[in-house]
């Protein structure tokens, strides 16, 4: 199979809107098309509508990550999806395997796919993948499971996301 098979940011929603039409509950079933809405804004570009699914001050928050962070407040959010998007970084895959939801919350568990230019890759440092030297004209695959959790406000807006990326590589410890 082959990478563009493989690669499709538009099959993101689907396994959210199979929760949504199983979801019994309205509270529940609404904050997973919050996510859902959310998700389809973010993949497709369209910053004003992704961030009308967000409460006035969302908390991002990253961890697992060589800097764990991420964005407070609604200017500090609103720029880092302008330059992800700017950079073509909102074009992902997520292949949701598990949700979990209540009145509160959203959890997504998935693969989470994404192309990065391999000129972005010799920018970062990167030498080599997978024992070949870096082409900075060819486009890599990156995968990485993630774990989100969506905190959804009383008024059904989602007031941030909480993101657990997969393992870090293992690093040698020195000998004591």
């Amino acid at each position: 199979m082959s990478t563009k098979e493989r690669f499709d940011p538009d099959r993101s929603w689907a396994p959210l809107e199979r929760r949504m039409a199983e979801e019994r509950d309205p509270r529940c079933r609404a904050a997973v098309e919050q996510v859902r809405d959310h998700m389809r804004t973010e993949i497709g570009g369209d910053l004003a509508q992704l961030m009308a699914t967000l409460v006035d001050e969302p908390r991002y928050h990253f961890w697992g990550v060589p800097v764990e962070g991420g964005p407070k407040g609604r200017a500090a959010v609103e720029e880092f999806y302008s330059q992800m998007i700017a950079g073509g970084g909102h074009r992902f895959e997520f292949s949701i395997e598990r949700i979990v939801a209540d009145h509160d919350a959203v959890v997504t568990e998935g693969l989470m796919r994404q192309r990065v230019p391999g000129a972005a890759i010799a920018a970062s440092g990167v030498e080599q993948v997978e024992g070949e030297a870096v082409d900075a004209a060819a486009d890599y695959l990156a995968e990485t499971q993630i774990l989100t959790v969506w905190p959804i406000a009383a008024d059904g807006r989602i007031m941030g996301e909480d993101i657990y990326f997969g393992s870090p590589p293992l690093e040698r410890l020195s000998r004591l």
